[in-house]
């Protein structure tokens, strides 16, 4: 019973390492082969030593010894050769699996949904994608060739040294037994010690990623010395671990050499009385000498091996919990897609939905259906499942079975790409990649020429009224964007992600207060030629501001995830409900600002931080 959960606990222990030792076995074989007749003819040098040391002692003539020295180079040449060849199978097939997990690894967190996001740090993941993949692949490289060659010795010297003196080998060998003890008492400590370690990191890591990403948080609030603080604290833990992992694992190479010198000590006792009393020869001696020190690699050996092992199962076991992640979003066993292409028609029946790991919904009984080229908006207080409800469309989170249809199909039945595809998505946390204006504009646009994506990025950059703020940049179209493109106003941003959404021309465009950054004035330029572009498609608008909603063929208004009004601007503001006291409220902010304003023009006051075109600093 301990034997058979022992057993599956290590299967589970090391599946994610046999699976890549598995995929690249053929390379390691041959890597194996190669170590193997290395230490082959490692045994030879002393026997090689021992024959010529006699030959001296006997006075044979000095042609033996030539013999006994070409003999000789030639076992080093040899080794060289499998030396190289081991390096070269053994290494690669590492750096291939390395190489696999790391692509395996990124290929399945772009496939986890947005749910498994709100849960888990980027800084966590990348301390996974880099520190924890280094360990498993250095086991499987460096850890594998030093287990192995470790065992290789320890099944083939012995062997050597008892053909040349049983008596002398049992001397030598006596402190052998006590090392596999020392390896099981270290293991443990080496396993506990590193996952603490990479646990730190990651905190490391994370700390990094979000002071570097909100740096201009950071400097805003004056917390620079605050947050070096504390950067400096998990850094000072993750510095104390690590030292508390290296006594541990220093102390292997100490121990393994004081028992192999044990060995000589008793060599030197007991065997130099057999020389004395010609129980065996000198040269026989000499070799057995040369056999102890090569007997202190296999031992260090052990402790590496052991420590790569028991780092790369720490690293196993936090990916493994990362590949064990599935997502809920699940694609059809049939996909279906529209007879006729995609038109927008978008219905919801019945629709309530609470967020993965929540119990309290956010949308209840929803229902709504919005016709092919119609703008459709959705308006209400922070909190009242505005994004919610749009996130479910493209199936951002998935939806109860049987409550959204796009085109007369579930969107559990669309095949995934095919439905994004159909979707321009525009949230309200813009972010663009670290690259050229172009190519953040092109991102979702495939299968056309140069020239056809070049007019088209241009065509979507006007529609979004920021192809000429565009053109004015250091670069044009051909400018690299700084990180979540930093070298540009809010309002540009928001603008460049709303071209990059209209661009693939989707039936579908959907705006998550995606015009919250820039002025009336653009905004109304903006929705106008949205109204006018070739082929318009269904629009989803969310938006506080009722400017942004006003012109819409509908207007959805929610309340604690329910629709409780709907109708036109003109419709509900006569109905003197929720809607009419949002516009109500806004006007009455409009005319109160435009006082302030004519009071600061008339005593001469400079507005403190103007904006004006769009989003760009005056």
């Amino acid at each position: 019973m301990f034997k058979t959960a022992f057993w599956e606990r290590f299967l589970e222990r090391t599946a994610l390492l046999r699976k890549y030792v598995l995929r690249y076995r053929r390379l390691m074989f041959f890597g194996m082969v190669m170590l193997v007749l290395v230490d082959l003819l490692e045994i030879l040098p002393p026997i090689l030593l021992k024959k010529a040391v006699d030959s001296v002692v006997d006075l044979k003539p000095y042609a033996e010894l030539v013999k006994f020295a070409g003999i000789y180079f030639s076992v080093l040449l040899a080794q060289g050769v499998c030396r190289w060849g081991w390096r070269v199978f053994l290494m690669r097939s590492s750096m291939l699996a390395g190489r696999d997990l790391r692509g395996d690894f990124a290929e399945h967190l772009f496939g986890l949904p947005a749910s498994f996001y709100d849960k888990n740090r980027v800084g966590d993941l990348m301390s996974l994608a880099n520190s924890d993949v280094e360990s498993i692949r250095q086991f499987l490289g460096p850890g594998l060739l030093t287990f192995a060659d470790a065992l290789f010795y320890l099944a083939t010297v012995p062997v050597a040294m008892y053909w040349l003196s049983p008596e002398l080998t049992l001397l030598a060998l006596i402190p052998i037994p006590f090392i596999p003890y020392l390896v099981w008492k270290l293991e443990g400590a080496i396993h506990d010690r590193y996952k603490a370690s990479q646990d730190q990191f990651s905190e490391l890591s994370a700390m990094a990623q979000e002071n570097l990403n909100g740096i201009r948080v950071v400097k805003a609030f004056a917390r620079e010395s605050t947050q070096t603080a504390r950067f400096r604290s998990l850094g000072e833990e993750y510095v104390r671990l690590n030292l508390r992992l290296a006594r541990v694992q220093s102390s292997f190479g100490p121990l393994m050499d004081f028992f192999a010198s044990v060995g000589i000590v008793l060599l030197l006792w007991f065997g130099g009385k057999h020389v004395t009393t010609g129980v065996v020869t000198l040269g026989t001696f000499v070799a057995f000498q040369r056999y102890i020190q090569k007997m202190i690699w296999p031992m260090m050996a052990l402790g590496f091996a052991a420590s790569f092992y028991q780092r790369s199962l720490a690293s196993s076991a936090r990916m493994q919990d990362i590949f064990r992640q599935k997502t809920n979003i699940l694609p059809p066993s049939a996909p279906k897609l529209p007879v006729a292409g995609g038109r927008g028609r978008i219905e919801v029946r019945d629709l309530t939905f609470a967020f993965p790991g929540t119990a309290t919904p956010v949308l209840r009984n929803v229902s709504f259906t919005i016709e092919p080229g119609t703008r459709a908006a959705f308006v209400g207080k922070i909190g009242s499942g505005k994004s919610a409800l749009l996130s479910l469309i493209p199936r951002i989170y998935p939806a109860p079975p049987g409550t959204i249809f796009v085109d007369g199909i579930a969107v559990e039945d669309w095949d995934l790409d095919a439905l994004r595809a159909q979707i321009g998505f525009v949230s309200q946390e813009v972010f663009l990649f670290s690259d050229t204006v172009y190519e953040n504009l092109g991102f979702g646009v495939h299968g056309k020429s140069v020239d056809e994506l070049e007019s088209t990025v241009v065509a979507a950059a006007r529609l979004a009224a920021v192809d000429e703020d565009l053109r004015a940049l250091p670069g044009g179209y051909s400018t690299l964007l700084g990180e979540r493109g930093v070298n540009l106003s809010g309002g540009q941003k928001q603008r460049v992600s709303l071209a990059r959404a209209i661009a693939p021309s989707p039936s579908i465009l959907v705006l998550d207060d995606a015009l919250s950054a820039v002025d009336v004035k653009t905004e109304e330029a903006i929705l106008s030629g949205l109204r006018k572009r070739p082929g318009k498609n269904t629009e989803l608008i969310a938006a506080h501001r009722i400017s942004t909603v006003k012109e819409a063929d509908q207007i959805f208004v929610l309340d604690q995830g329910a629709i409780v009004e709907t109708g036109t601007h003109a419709a509900l503001v006569k109905r003197k409900g929720i809607y009419a006291q949002f516009f109500e409220e806004q006007r009455l902010k409009e005319d109160l600002e435009s006082y302030m304003k004519k009071m600061d023009d008339r005593l001469g006051i400079e507005p403190a931080d103007a904006v004006a075109d769009g989003g760009k600093p005056a």
